[in-house]
């Protein structure tokens, strides 16, 4: 893949944040009021991603937690082209306005764009990373199911979120939220 043109802006306060990331740890970044949205990450070398064939798999689950709040679990694995993939899991909150927006753009494209950040963030890498039509209609499909469920949701302090991301992740490795064997039944 070559290397393109996205117009995604990442502005001031977003890439504070992004250098104070862990290395290879992908975060989203949404301009708000617009349709863009890109995975970035912070590697440790940033030429092991340049030309990799394949540099971001991604996958999505829904779950309703036991206690009946609603989670959703990106996982993404990294390849570069030298050296081990890297991967993980993190979790949106679809009752956040913020979480929600997200998850409309993110199902709503057929290419994500990807930007890797060098260690320092003073260089950087951008890909587009196709999605599969059917990995998206699996999306969608879970989200819909989600926020369709009969069982009323308890009210959240934070706290029970959490818990509900601690149980999902005890529950299900990186390799089932990427092949989308967790979640809510189809």
């Amino acid at each position: 893949m070559k290397p393109t043109a996205t117009g995604v802006v990442i502005d001031k306060v977003s890439w504070r944040l992004l250098t104070d990331e862990p290395l290879y740890s992908l975060r989203f970044i949404d301009r708000e009021g617009t349709d863009e949205l890109a995975a970035v990450v912070r590697v440790e070398d940033l030429d092991w991603f340049v030309g990799a064939r394949c540099p971001l798999s991604l996958g999505l689950v829904a779950w309703r937690a036991p206690q009946r709040v609603r989670v959703v679990a990106v996982g993404y694995r990294l390849h570069p082209g030298f050296g081990g993939d890297k991967g993980g899991v993190f979790h949106l909150d679809p009752r956040r306005a913020e979480d929600a927006a997200l998850l409309r753009k993110l199902v709503a494209r057929d290419t994500l764009t990807a930007i890797f950040l060098s260690a320092d963030t003073g260089l950087h890498y951008t890909v587009p990373v196709p999605l599969a039509p059917d990995q998206l209609q699996d999306w969608r499909s879970a989200l819909a199911r989600l926020n369709t469920a009969e069982t009323p949701e308890l009210l959240d302090d934070g706290q029970t979120f959490e818990a509900a991301c601690a149980a999902l992740d005890a529950r299900y490795t990186l390799d089932d939220v990427l092949s989308g064997r967790a979640g809510m039944a189809k």
